[in-house]
């Protein structure tokens, strides 16, 4: 309600607003406080990387907020996929050279709207490999996208990989892998 309600406060039409979904909520047991996470949607679908944070004293207000939401939402690619998770995966492993998946297959899935799947590992993951739909904020507007956590079986990276679910585009890529030094480490 906090953040419809103060939307042009913070940066964002109203309409921006209307389809957030809340992702946890907790209270911390130190000072009461309640720290509710929410993340945006559009037209029913996760707009991937785009989350607010709301913390609530135990009195009602509200005491600060923090966001990456998008403003002016608008899609420029359908809503229905033409590529399947298992397309979005073989585009992902060329674009990020892991070689060509091989015995690929729906382990679980597709399910709901966000078409949940998960793959096996196909040669190219130490772990089964989850993928979602959910939309990319691109310059211009939002793409559907395939969101896939790849453990790439031959190097030491976990992949967060973005493949439009139109044009196989690696729209996307980010390491969650953290390397330090021990020196590093140390300090």
């Amino acid at each position: 309600d906090h953040l419809m309600d103060n939307a042009d406060d913070l940066g964002f039409a109203r309409a921006d607003v209307t389809d957030l979904a809340v992702a946890s909520s907790y209270e911390s047991s130190h000072n009461r406080v309640t720290h509710v996470n929410v993340s945006h949607r559009f037209e029913g679908l996760e707009v991937l990387g785009a989350y607010a944070t709301v913390n609530v004293a135990d009195d009602g207000e509200v005491i600060f907020v923090g966001d990456s939401l998008v403003d002016g939402l608008s899609a420029v690619t359908s809503a229905a996929p033409s590529l399947a998770a298992a397309d979005a995966l073989e585009a992902a492993a060329e674009e990020l050279e892991l070689g060509e998946p091989e015995g690929l297959r729906v382990v679980d899935g597709p399910a709901g709207r966000a078409q949940r799947t998960v793959l096996s590992k196909a040669g190219v993951s130490s772990a089964p490999i989850p993928a979602r739909l959910g939309w990319h904020a691109a310059k211009g507007g939002l793409r559907l996208a395939w969101q896939l956590v790849i453990d790439d079986a031959a190097d030491a990276h976990l992949w967060d990989a973005r493949v439009d679910a139109n044009t196989g585009e690696l729209l996307r890529i980010d390491d969650w892998t953290d390397r330090h030094s021990a020196e590093e480490l140390a300090t």
